[in-house]
């Protein structure tokens, strides 16, 4: 099921440098840049993004959960 989860996607943003973020989701570096340094808000962004943003941040935390 595709969803958004806006504190996924901020977590993820403080946390993943903006180039590993690009590589995963295929979302350009700078359009991640912007969002991290709030020139552009992230509420701003598109549905298709969020999502993609939003599993990666999923994909992320299973990993972690199985290598504690």
């Amino acid at each position: 099921m595709n969803k958004a989860d806006l504190s996924k996607i901020q977590k993820l943003l403080k946390t993943v440098t903006a180039y590993k973020i690009s590589k995963a989701t295929g979302i350009g570096d700078t359009t991640i840049s912007r969002w991290v340094t709030g020139k552009t808000p992230i509420k701003k962004m598109s549905l298709e993004n969020a999502i993609k943003l939003t599993n990666f941040a999923e994909e992320l935390e299973k990993k972690n959960n199985k290598d504690a």
